[in-house]
C-alpha cells in the first residue's frame, strides 16, 4: 500500500478534535481532589461554603463501586484459571469506591470531587476543599509487602498478594543437575508512566429528550467503557453512547475504564448539564496507571556447548494500590519468557504485590520488555561467564524455520496452547546482523575518537498478537456509491483511517478515495472491542476484509443474475461492476446501491440496502518476532550514554503500510529507549511520588533518538485472511535489554554490569565509581 496517511492533512492543520477541544452549551467543569497522602483513613471531607461537589458517602448505593473490568485480556482469565490448578494461580481483585470513603492508598487516590463555571474556578474549590486524614503506614517496597508484619493495603486480605502464577513443562531438575554451567542474576525493570501526549479526559451529557447518555472519552476502549458505565449505572447499554474523538496517544494507559470516566457519566446525569474533566499534566503522573516494575531472580542452565537446557525465573511485580487487569501483565511475562529460543524446560513464578503506589496495568508491550530484559540479559552474563561471543550463544538457541509451527509447552493467556504459528527466526536474526555489521560478533570496549567506550547489543523477542476474543466491522455502500467502513477498533495516532481503507477497498473493490473509516463511536457499530495489545489491524483488519469480501460476493451474484452471466465473468474494480475482458459494460456501486434499495431492481430475494457486519473471532494470536542492535558510546568519567546507532530486522508477516509499520516501529523504539536510559516513577520512603510531570519525568527527545536502520521480513501468519501480525508494541520491546546489553559490552573491561533499567547516568556513575575504587 503506497497511499500516504490520509488523516495527517486535518490533524497537522489544527483540525483535530480532542476531548480539550469540545464545549457545549452550558457546560460546566469538573476537578478531584486528591489524597497527597500515600496511606491514610478518610476521617473526613468538608466542601467549602458555595462549593457543588459529592464525597465518597455521597456516591455509596447510588453508582457501582469500580469492579475488576474485562477490558483487555481480563476476559480471559478464567480460561486460564480453568488451564491451571487452584496452587498455580490466584488472584484478588477488590471493588474500590470510584470516589475513597474510608481509606486511601496512594497520592492522587480520588477522594471527592467539585464542579464549577470555569476549569479555573474548579481548580481553586478543590484547593479550598477540607481533607481529615489519619495517616497509616505506607508499605512501598514490594520485598517488604510481602512481609508478615507489612501494613495491609486491605484489612480483610491475609496478605499483599494480589496474585499467583505459576506455570512451566519439561524436567527442570535434570536440567539444572546436568548443567556444565548455571548464570544466576537479580534484574529489574524500573517502574514508568506512560504520559501520552494527550493526558485523559471526559466529556459527558444527558439529553433528557432521548434519555442519550453520551460520553466523550480519551478512551483506547469505547466498548467496554459503555458496558462499564451500563452496569455501574443500571443504565440500558442503548442508552449511552461512547465517543472517542481524535486521541492524542493511549499505549495503554487508556485501555481501562477509570473511576473519572464512571463518575463524569453518574454527575451528567444527576445534574442535568454537560460536564467536562481534562487531566492536568502532573495530575496524570499521580492517578493514572503506570507499568513496568518487575524484580526477577532468573537462572539460566547450559550445557558444555552453551545449549539452553532451562530457565527458571521467580519475579515479584509491584502492582501499586491495585490490579485493574489482575493476570494479563505479569502472564504475558512468563508467557513470553523464552522469546525466539529453544528452552527444554521452564519453571517460573510470579508474585503480584500492592503497594501505596499509582496501580500498574498494560503499556506498550504489556510484560514483554520485562521478560526481555530478563532473558537477554541473563544470556549475556552466561556468554561472558562462558567465554563465548553473545552473537554465538544466541545463533545456537534460535528455534529453527523447519521446526514451525513450535509448540512452546505453556498456555497462552487466552488459554489455549502457545504455538509459534509462522516465522524464521534465524533469518530475522541474521538480517539484523548484517544490518548492524556485527554478524562476526561483538567488539565491546574500544574507543571513539572523544575517548568513550564503544559497545553493542543485541536482543531478540516474540510478540504475541491480535489477541480476541473479536473485532467487528460494519461496511456499507450508501446510495450514492461511497463506502462506510465502521469498527470498534479506534486510533490513537496508528493510520486507521488510511489502512482501513485500503484494506476495505482491495477486498470489496472500491476506490479508496471514496471510502471513509469511523472508528471510536459506539452508534457506528453495535460491537467492538478496542485498540490495544497489537491487533487492531490483525482482528479489525481481518473483520474489514471479510465484511468488504460478502458485501463484493453479494454484489457480483445480483448483477450477475441480472445480466444472466456467471458471477465469474465479474469483477468490480474501483468502484464499478464490470464484465471481465469488456469493461465497456460496467455499472458504478451507486446504482448498484439504488438497486438494492427497496423497490429496487435488486430487491427481490435479497436482503435491503448493501450492508455487511462481521465479527472476526481470531482462534488464537499470532506471533510476530524480531532482534535489535544497539551501539552505544559511554563515557566513563560521567556515565553520560550515547546510542550511535539502532538496527531493528521485524517480522510483522505482509506489509499492509510500509510507511505507517515503519512509524509504529519508530515510535516505540523511542519509548523503549527512555525506558532503557531515563524513565522512571519514583517514590521516596513515604509513599509521595517525586517526579509526576514531565518537568522531570524525561522523556526521550529527537537528539537522544538515533536514526534507525530497519528491515522487514515478511513471513505470513496462517491464522487470519490477511497473513498478517500486529506491530503496534514491537518496537519498545527491546531497546532496554539491548541497549544495557550494549552498555555493559562498552564497560565489560572495567567489570561492571547492569541489571536494571533504566540505566540512568547517577546509577551508572555509581557503578563506574565501585569499579575504581
Amino acid at each position: 500500500m503506497k497511499t500516504l496517511r490520509r488523516e495527517d492533512p486535518r490533524l497537522l492543520r489544527g483540525g483535530g478534535r480532542y476531548v480539550a477541544d469540545i464545549e457545549l452549551q452550558s457546560m460546566r467543569y469538573v476537578a478531584f481532589v486528591r489524597s497527597p497522602v500515600a496511606h491514610a483513613d478518610v476521617n473526613g471531607v468538608e466542601l467549602p461554603p458555595g462549593v457543588v461537589g459529592w464525597t465518597g458517602a455521597d456516591l455509596i448505593g447510588r453508582i457501582d463501586t469500580m469492579a475488576p473490568n474485562e477490558a483487555d485480556g481480563g476476559v480471559y482469565q478464567d480460561k486460564l484459571l480453568d488451564s491451571l490448578d487452584d496452587e498455580r494461580l490466584f488472584v484478588r481483585h477488590e471493588g474500590r469506591p470510584l470516589l475513597a470513603v474510608d481509606r486511601v492508598r496512594h497520592v492522587g487516590d480520588p477522594i471527592a470531587v467539585v464542579i464549577a463555571d470555569t476549569p479555573y474556578a474548579a481548580a481553586d474549590a478543590a484547593d479550598r476543599v477540607l481533607l481529615d486524614l489519619a495517616p497509616r503506614p505506607p508499605v512501598v517496597d514490594p520485598f517488604a509487602a510481602l512481609a508478615d508484619d507489612a501494613p495491609r493495603l486491605y484489612d480483610h486480605w491475609p496478605d499483599n498478594r494480589s496474585l499467583f502464577v505459576a506455570a512451566g513443562f519439561g524436567d527442570i531438575g535434570s536440567a539444572f543437575a546436568e548443567a556444565a554451567h548455571v548464570s544466576r542474576r537479580r534484574l529489574h525493570s524500573g517502574r514508568l508512566a506512560c504520559h501520552p501526549m494527550e493526558p485523559r479526559g471526559v466529556v459527558a451529557e444527558h439529553d433528557p429528550r432521548t434519555d442519550l447518555l453520551t460520553v466523550w472519552s480519551s478512551t483506547q476502549i469505547p466498548h467496554p467503557l459503555r458496558t462499564a458505565l451500563a452496569k455501574a449505572l443500571s443504565r440500558p447499554a442503548h442508552r449511552i453512547r461512547v465517543v472517542a474523538p481524535d486521541v492524542g496517544g493511549g499505549f495503554g494507559v487508556k485501555a481501562i475504564p477509570y473511576a473519572e470516566e464512571l463518575i463524569m457519566a453518574f454527575l451528567a446525569l444527576e445534574m442535568g448539564v454537560p460536564l467536562k474533566w481534562v487531566e492536568q499534566r502532573s495530575e496524570h503522573g499521580l492517578a493514572a496507571i503506570h507499568s513496568r516494575d518487575q524484580i526477577h531472580d532468573i537462572e539460566l542452565a547450559l550445557d558444555g556447548d552453551g545449549c539452553i537446557l532451562g530457565v527458571r525465573d521467580r519475579f515479584v511485580v509491584d502492582n501499586g494500590a491495585a490490579n485493574p487487569l489482575g493476570v494479563v501483565q505479569p502472564y504475558n511475562t512468563l508467557a513470553h519468557l523464552c522469546g525466539c529460543y529453544r528452552v527444554p524446560a521452564l519453571d517460573v513464578e510470579a508474585t503480584a504485590v500492592v503497594t501505596n503506589k499509582a496501580p500498574i496495568s498494560p503499556y506498550r508491550g504489556a510484560g514483554r520488555p520485562e521478560a526481555v530484559f530478563a532473558m537477554d540479559r541473563i544470556i549475556d552474563v552466561a556468554a561472558r561467564e562462558m567465554g563465548i561471543d553473545p552473537v554465538e550463544l544466541r545463533r545456537r538457541n534460535l528455534i529453527g524455520a523447519e521446526e514451525m509451527p513450535y509448540t512452546v509447552g505453556l498456555n497462552y493467556r487466552d488459554g489455549t496452547p502457545m504455538t509459534y504459528d509462522s516465522g524464521d527466526f534465524s533469518r530475522c536474526f541474521e538480517a539484523a546482523m548484517a544490518l548492524s555489521g556485527i554478524a562476526d560478533g561483538l567488539r565491546g570496549g574500544a574507543r571513539d575518537d572523544a575517548g568513550r567506550l564503544v559497545g553493542v547489543g543485541v536482543s531478540t523477542y516474540v510478540e504475541g498478537t491480535g489477541v480476541g476474543p473479536f473485532e467487528s466491522a460494519r461496511v456499507r455502500v450508501d446510495e450514492t456509491g461511497w463506502v462506510e467502513v465502521a469498527t470498534g477498533a479506534c486510533s490513537q495516532g496508528q493510520g486507521h483511517e488510511t489502512v482501513f481503507a485500503e484494506v476495505c477497498a482491495q477486498a470489496l473493490g472500491a476506490d479508496p478515495e471514496r471510502v471513509t473509516v469511523v472508528g471510536g463511536d459506539t452508534a457506528a457499530v453495535e460491537y467492538g472491542w478496542g485498540t490495544l495489545a497489537s491487533r487492531s489491524a490483525v482482528v479489525a483488519g481481518s473483520a474489514i476484509h471479510e465484511a468488504a469480501g460478502v458485501l463484493r460476493d453479494r454484489i457480483v451474484n445480483a448483477v450477475a443474475q441480472q445480466w444472466e452471466l456467471a458471477p465469474a465473468d465479474l469483477r468490480i474494480h474501483n468502484g464499478m461492476v464490470e464484465v471481465v475482458g469488456t469493461p465497456t459494460r460496467c455499472m458504478e456501486l451507486a446504482e448498484v446501491a439504488e438497486g438494492f434499495a427497496p423497490g429496487g431492481i435488486f430487491a427481490n430475494g435479497n436482503t435491503p440496502g448493501l450492508d455487511e457486519m462481521v465479527c472476526f473471532e481470531p482462534a488464537t494470536v499470532t506471533f510476530a518476532a524480531g532482534v535489535h542492535v544497539a551501539r552505544v558510546a559511554v563515557d566513563p568519567s560521567t556515565g553520560a550514554v550515547e546510542i550511535l546507532d539502532y538496527a531493528v530486522a521485524h517480522d510483522c508477516g505482509p506489509l499492509l503500510s510500509p510507511m505507517i509499520v515503519d512509524g509504529q516501529i519508530a515510535g516505540g523504539v523511542a519509548q523503549g529507549i527512555g525506558a532503557a536510559l531515563f524513565e522512571q516513577a519514583a517514590y521516596d520512603a513515604d509513599g509521595q511520588p517525586q517526579n509526576p510531570s514531565l518537568a522531570d519525568y524525561l522523556v526521550p527527545d529527537a537528539a537522544g533518538v538515533p536514526e534507525l536502520a530497519v528491515v522487514h521480513l515478511e513471513t505470513p501468519s496462517p491464522l487470519n485472511p490477511l497473513g498478517i501480525k500486529g506491530v503496534g508494541e514491537a518496537g519498545a520491546i527491546s531497546p532496554p535489554a539491548a541497549v544495557a546489553n550494549a552498555i555493559e559490552d562498552a564497560l565489560a573491561g572495567l567489570g561492571i554490569e547492569v541489571n536494571r533499567v533504566p540505566v540512568s547516568p547517577d546509577y551508572l556513575f555509581d557503578q563506574l565509581h565501585g569499579a575504581r575504587s
